[in-house]
């Protein structure tokens, strides 16, 4: 959620949030809808369960190095 935050704060100097409203720009420019949802995550949803899990296994091998 903090890129929805950001964006809703205008913090124009993080380039993600720069990237974001360019992209924003130029697609309603030429006559596309944009749609921003936030997805919660981490909450009971089986694909973001998993992808929890294979970022834990892949900070732990990150340990081993």
């Amino acid at each position: 959620m903090s890129s929805l935050q950001a964006l809703n704060g205008f913090k124009l100097e993080l380039d993600l949030i720069q990237k974001i409203l360019k992209d924003y720009s130029h697609l309603t420019a030429i006559s596309k809808t944009v749609m921003l949802c936030w997805i919660p995550s981490h909450v009971n949803i089986l694909g973001n369960e998993k992808a929890d899990g294979a970022a834990k296994s892949a900070l732990s091998l990150l340990s081993l190095t």
